[in-house]
């Protein structure tokens, strides 16, 4: 998609990989609502871009909407939608409260599902003439491979995060709205504590920074519509997109359908 006078929405975005895309997103010419449960951290850069903030909770569908709404109240529409807010719940699995599993569930999934369904809407509702348009969503690379990940909620959420989007971009492709999954590996944000990161280092474990991923949602913004349903690595060293094992079987021909 062309990005140059066109309209983005960003959750999570006053702050790490979401504050790093606004500005880049900004940069390339859109105008950008930057939605945040701190709405403070939200005006900050809303106002640093010339853009829109909204204080909003990811995981109450109703102020997701709201959102949405208040963005095209401002700006006319929505074209792209980056749903990046994330949390982890970093305890043992054993004590793990049925508060923490809902919230953490409620920011990392609810929030990307109540956001997808929003952005649709408003993509499919405009009514200026435009069609079509692009849903990225920050997953991780904890939901492809949770190897070492010390957070087993967090995974599941990123893995159903993935799962999501593969299954939209065929759903969505006669609307012509192309959907990503940005999958950073360990990556220089608020979510990991610093004694974590600092016990990273002193292991010689680099970390990618936010402007690295938030490359990668330029690249899954103005890819073509054939990469639709992409899942797109970050490392610190490397930027890809993931190629999944195809799994033979019946169910294949309902794609032929």
């Amino acid at each position: 998609m062309e990005l140059e006078g066109r309209i983005a929405l960003v959750t999570g975005g006053g702050s790490g990989i979401g504050r790093a895309s606004a500005r880049q997103l900004a940069a390339k010419g859109m105008r950008v609502c930057v939605v945040d449960v701190n709405g403070d951290a939200a005006r900050a850069v809303a106002d640093e871009i010339s853009g829109f903030a909204v204080t909003a909770d990811v995981s109450d569908s109703a102020q997701v909407d709201a959102a949405f709404a208040a963005c095209i109240e401002a700006f006319g529409g929505v074209d792209l939608a980056l749903l990046n807010a994330g949390i982890a719940a970093l305890q043992d699995f054993g004590t793990l409260t049925d508060e923490a599993y809902a919230r953490t569930r409620g920011v990392n999934l609810d929030g990307v599902v109540f956001g997808a369904r929003a952005a649709i809407r408003a993509i499919r509702g405009r009514s200026d003439g435009r069609k079509g348009g692009v849903i990225i969503a920050t997953a991780s690379v904890a939901g492809i491979d949770p190897t070492g990940v010390p957070d087993p909620i967090y995974a599941l959420t990123k893995h159903g995060v993935v799962g999501l989007i593969r299954a939209l971009a065929p759903a969505l492709a006669n609307d012509g709205i192309a959907v990503h999954a940005i999958c950073p590996g360990l990556t220089d944000t608020a979510i990991l504590p610093d004694p974590i990161k600092a016990a990273f280092v002193g292991m010689g474990i680099p970390l990618a920074n936010p402007d690295q991923v938030a490359d990668a949602v330029l690249a899954a913004a103005t890819a073509g519509p054939e990469a639709s349903g992409t899942c797109w690595v970050v490392q610190p060293d490397a930027t890809y997109a993931h190629e999944f094992k195809d799994v033979p079987g019946p169910h294949k021909r309902l794609a032929q359908r």
